[in-house]
């Protein structure tokens, strides 16, 4: 039998602590569904720099979170205003289409039409309602997103700095330009009818599937809680840097971080908002030593590429 899950928590470490519970512990003949919200945050994908996604003075100055997840992808902006959806499943029941359709359906129950862009998106007349990223550990999966019902557009647009490559591969200026809320587009959508509507067609694409079931702090404390709590785990390395080098490939935004001293290469760290998520230690430590002056960048951002390939093909 299926599970929808629903948190009645709003705090984001918690909310992405029990996540990665459920993906650890779904069964191999279920599907989940799980919905949740936070309260204020910046999430910021498995392999970003916090710094060079937000203003993280401006999130200490508003009283907003910042966290980390373990997927892929680019830093969004939640709030009360936004609905998170998790699909969580055994490899072998991986279908995006089937998932996707459920959404679709349910949004488009308010009389808009939804479509998808580019890698990771979903857009009504060409602006974004919904980002999308994905994670596989172990033979399990999920395949996560928002979707902005009513989310504080200007809070978003002060605390978020996209890439400039990202924005201008994208043909926008500024980060609000290219996002919708879709009670904009419909006054009647709100997140709890949302809710019940994503609960209706996943019942009907995926069958037989328990009551929901609530979760909160004082049913359930997920497993790895203190790490998502721990700024180790949120900032990450992130040292101050001399050179920053940054190129848009078909995979996602690049970003190698350099510390040079005596012409000398002394730190490297690369960064990225590709779906694909790894380390690149192997990498990293190659470049360290090496002469500045004689940096074949042509010839780092190829090996970073064909190493994100290679994971993507396996």
């Amino acid at each position: 039998m299926n599970r929808i899950v629903v948190s009645e928590e709003h705090d984001p470490y918690y909310n992405l602590a029990l996540e990665e519970d459920l993906l650890k512990n779904v069964r191999q003949d279920e599907v989940i569904l799980y919905l949740w919200q936070n309260e204020k945050t910046v999430v910021i994908g498995r392999n970003q720099n916090p710094y060079l996604e937000c203003d993280v003075s401006e999130l200490t100055a508003r009283g907003i979170h910042l966290a980390r997840r373990i997927s892929g992808g680019g830093a969004v902006y939640h709030d009360l205003g936004n609905l998170n959806f998790t699909f969580i499943y055994n490899e072998s029941n991986k279908n995006l289409e089937k998932q996707l359709n459920v959404i679709k359906k349910a949004v488009e129950t308010f009389g808009v039409a939804v479509e998808l862009s580019g890698r990771n998106d979903l857009t009504i007349q060409g602006q974004k309602f919904s980002g999308h990223a994905f994670y596989a550990e172990s033979g399990n999966e999920f395949h996560h997103g928002t979707l902005m019902v009513d989310v504080e557009l200007s809070q978003l647009a002060k605390v978020l700095k996209p890439s400039k490559l990202k924005m201008e591969a994208k043909g926008i200026t500024s980060v609000k330009s290219r996002v919708v809320n879709l009670k904009k587009l419909n006054p009647s959508f709100s997140v709890d009818k949302l809710i019940e509507l994503l609960t209706i067609y996943f019942t009907e694409a995926y069958g037989e599937t328990c009551k929901p079931l609530i979760y909160n702090s004082k049913n359930y404390t997920p497993t790895n809680l203190n790490k998502y709590n721990d700024p180790k785990w949120i900032y990450g390395e992130s040292p101050k840097y001399d050179v920053i080098l940054e190129r848009k490939t078909s995979l996602g935004i690049i970003q190698v971080l350099l510390n040079v001293e005596n012409g000398l290469i002394k730190t490297i760290k690369i960064h990225t908002d590709s779906l694909i998520t790894i380390s690149f230690d192997q990498i990293e430590v190659q470049w360290i030593g090496m002469d500045f002056n004689h940096l074949h960048e042509d010839k780092l951002f190829n090996e970073i590429e064909d190493l994100l390939k290679i994971f993507r093909d396996l």
